[in-house]
């Protein structure tokens, strides 16, 4: 645990220190100063905007991942794991690229969900308007002795505006800096903040297979962000499908024994009959609330979801609507904290314009 005066400017556990090569990062699409503002007063100083604009504010580095944060809003992240062998500029497979591209993303959607509902469980407020990474907003950043020494250029997102815009050159000279829309527009996310997020995705590394429900929420979540009912039900279901899956295995664990004769109660002759297609999700979590490993107020929002999504895979008359989504949403909520006992608080506000 860090120590409550932490410096407002690094943070850097105690860690073991760890080989930095490259990393993916992504900036949010909604631009934000990481810990404070920069400083105009310094402005005679060469390089006095970009080094201020690439500062690592926050950093935690462990011996299985590292999280870099730059006050101008770029989040890097490494996972060792997805790093291995990769450091030579050497051609891989294909589908191990696309394999390690899918990892990432399903890490980064995590922490930037993370942050956002640490924006409204530390700051209450709203700010960030969370939307899906995909693989054209996020980027590779090289390091050599701990420096930034190059990156991609995410030419196909927003992303790109926020790597150039580190640099003097792309502003117009007829107006002071800081009144550039790019600069006035930003809002400063403090450092607990960053470090709740942080504090709480270090859980979801410590639990493999939570990220990729984050992300699948976090989809969900920017799906029903502009209106797409359907898409964001359909996401939110997957998550608690897979969750009752995922209990059910548990429980069928826990009745599990062996007899004097050395053969198991459920052998798995039985266990494959338990989870096969007799036992649907219907009749698993009914079964679950039985054994009260489900409360019964969640078996019922489980099962009003699973009709919502009956109705709109079997194409009835039916259009999701917004309390509908909310509900699903709520209820995959629900089954992630159940399941990774990581908790969150999602954003539900709308991110469309008039038209």
């Amino acid at each position: 645990m860090l120590h409550p005066s932490y410096d407002a400017l690094t943070i850097i556990k105690e860690c073991h220190s760890v080989p930095i090569g490259q990393f993916t990062a992504f900036y949010p699409s909604r631009p934000f100063w990481a810990c404070s503002k920069l400083d105009f007063s310094s402005r005679e100083r060469e390089g006095w905007f970009h080094d201020q604009m690439a500062e690592e504010v926050f950093s935690c580095e462990t011996d299985s991942y590292t999280i870099k944060i730059c006050r101008d809003g770029r989040i890097m992240l490494r996972i060792e794991a997805l790093e291995g062998g990769q450091e030579q500029d050497q051609p891989g497979r294909i589908e191990d690229i696309v394999r390690r591209w899918g990892d990432y993303l399903d890490f980064l959607n995590a922490f930037y969900l993370l942050l956002d509902s640490a924006m409204l469980e530390v700051a209450n407020f709203a700010y960030f308007d969370l939307h899906e990474i995909a693989n054209r907003d996020a980027f590779r950043v090289r390091y050599e002795d701990g420096k930034s020494v190059g990156e991609n250029i995410a030419m196909e997102s927003v992303a790109s505006v926020f790597q150039m815009g580190r640099y003097l050159s792309n502003y117009s000279h007829g107006v002071a800096i800081e009144y550039d829309s790019r600069i006035m527009m930003r809002h400063v996310v403090s450092m607990d903040v960053i470090q709740h997020a942080s504090t709480v995705f270090a859980s979801v590394i410590s639990s493999p297979g939570s990220e990729k429900d984050l992300a699948s929420f976090a989809k969900g979540l920017s799906e029903y962000k502009i209106g797409n009912y359907e898409t964001s039900l359909i996401l939110a279901w997957f998550i608690t499908e897979g969750s009752i899956a995922h209990l059910w295995e548990r429980h069928l664990a826990s009745l599990n024994r062996e007899f004097e004769n050395g053969q198991k109660k459920i052998n798995r002759e039985r266990h494959d009959f338990l989870v096969g297609r007799d036992f649907t999700i219907s009749m698993v979590s009914n079964l679950l609330e039985l054994w009260d490993v489900l409360p019964n107020s969640l078996f019922k929002d489980i099962d009003t979801v699973r009709g919502f999504r009956n109705k709109v895979v079997h194409k009835l008359k039916y259009s999701p609507n917004a309390t509908d989504t909310q509900l699903a949403l709520k209820t995959a909520q629900a089954m992630i904290e159940r399941i990774w006992n990581i908790s969150f608080i999602p954003s539900l506000s709308y991110s469309i314009r008039g038209i």
